[in-house]
């Protein structure tokens, strides 16, 4: 296996376990807003600018961030080391 081949397993590893953390605590945050009266997610942390509601929208921005990149790494990886190709 070539140095790069190495380089983007490690990297598609360090990722998916950076994918595992944040799902996790994707979903704690949906748990507890399932957990919120309804009153509660109309003003509070879960409103449409609350605190929780902006934190779980970064954490699934950054999870589709790292979807993309492990599938690109994964095509790079596929391709032979070669640049990812086009979808």
């Amino acid at each position: 296996m070539s140095k790069k081949s190495e380089n983007l397993e490690a990297r598609i590893s360090d990722l998916t376990e950076e994918r595992t953390d944040l799902e996790a605590k994707i979903d704690e945050l949906i748990a507890d807003m399932a957990d919120a009266a309804p009153e509660q997610r109309k003003t509070g942390d879960w409103a449409a600018d609350g605190r929780l509601t902006r934190k779980y929208l970064e954490l699934t921005n950054r999870l589709g961030d790292v979807e993309r990149d492990i599938i690109d790494l994964s095509r790079q990886l596929a391709a032979g080391d070669g640049p990812a190709q086009p979808h």
